[in-house]
């Protein structure tokens, strides 16, 4: 009985080869040669390896995809992407810090003050240094003069120690100088980034308004008379005029509503100088305005940079 149990564990070990032997051979591979015909077989050539591949069960249905390899090139693309990818990230992350820490572009502004009356207090002392410096190196000086050829070795080492220290102050003042020209670009930088994220944040918290809450004539009569008449089909046609003069001018054209911003697309104007002789002219031109708010009633809007609010007539 006890010569059986070795053989039964090698007939076991022969039929566990034979069962991953058949499920081996039940495996098939998908791929294209070198004519690009698709072929399927139960081996998988070397030399196609590098091209892409997929592997079948035995009922010929795809239980793993292997994709081409890359080429350098493609590497390459890859390796940019990533590395923009995580460039745009890192913008993203100082954005919200910027957006975090301060509220304002005054604020920023505020902060580099701070820092550099630190530096400029950090510069006066080294010069305060060098000038109590230059004093002893000149009373040195004096003294190894004095002394001539019997001045001792120890005041020629304390007048270069005196001269190396007065350097060192000198060094570091035109250190804490470049320190302040550097610490001005971030700021400056900082700030007027943050006050393009705040005029962002805030016209994409604008509501969006409609083309229906537009249509109507507009007009204001403040520094300046403009009016506005935006016609249901498309088409426009204003006046402008600068307060106190005779001058003025008429504007022709179409209109569209883009991401809350009127687009004027002008073919025609009209000129009208201040002793009262008229022009017209054909003209190719296109004005942006951003829509902050529209209601029933006051269409409040940015043009030329400024705000303004224009009520129906």
């Amino acid at each position: 009985m006890r010569l059986k149990q070795p053989f039964i564990l090698l007939l076991t070990g022969m039929l566990s080869a034979s069962g991953a032997n058949q499920a081996a051979a039940q495996s098939l591979y998908k791929y294209k040669n070198r004519e690009g015909i698709t072929v399927i077989s139960s081996t998988m050539p070397r030399e196609f390896v590098h091209l892409g591949y997929s592997i079948l069960d035995r009922n010929g249905r795809i239980v793993e995809t292997i994709p081409p390899a890359m080429t350098h090139d493609q590497k390459s693309q890859l390796e940019k992407l990533k590395s923009r990818e995580a460039q745009q990230k890192r913008e993203s992350e100082l954005d919200q810090e910027l957006l975090d820490l301060y509220g304002s572009p005054d604020e920023i502004y505020g902060a580099m003050n701070r820092k550099l009356d630190e530096l400029d207090q950090k510069v006066r002392e080294m010069h305060n240094l060098e000038v109590i410096l230059a004093k002893n190196i000149d009373d040195k000086r004096l003294q190894i003069k004095k002394a001539g050829n019997k001045a001792p070795e120890y005041l020629h080492e304390e007048l270069e120690n005196l001269r190396d220290q007065k350097k060192t102050y000198g060094d570091r003042a035109a250190t804490y100088n470049r320190e302040k020209s550097l610490l001005k670009k971030q700021y400056t930088a900082s700030a007027e980034r943050l006050r393009k994220l705040l005029r962002q944040k805030n016209l994409t918290d604008i509501e969006a308004v409609t083309r229906e809450q537009l249509v109507g004539q507009w007009r204001i009569r403040e520094d300046v008379a403009m009016d506005w008449n935006l016609d249901d089909s498309g088409s426009f046609d204003s006046f402008f005029q600068q307060l106190g003069t005779h001058a003025s001018e008429k504007s022709f054209g179409t209109w569209q509503l883009s991401n809350n911003r009127i687009i004027l697309l002008i073919d025609r104007k009209q000129h009208k100088n201040a002793i009262g002789e008229q022009a017209s002219k054909r003209v190719s031109e296109e004005k942006q305005i951003q829509v902050l708010k529209a209601k029933n009633n006051e269409l409040q809007i940015i043009i030329n940079g400024k705000a303004i609010s224009l009520y129906r007539s």
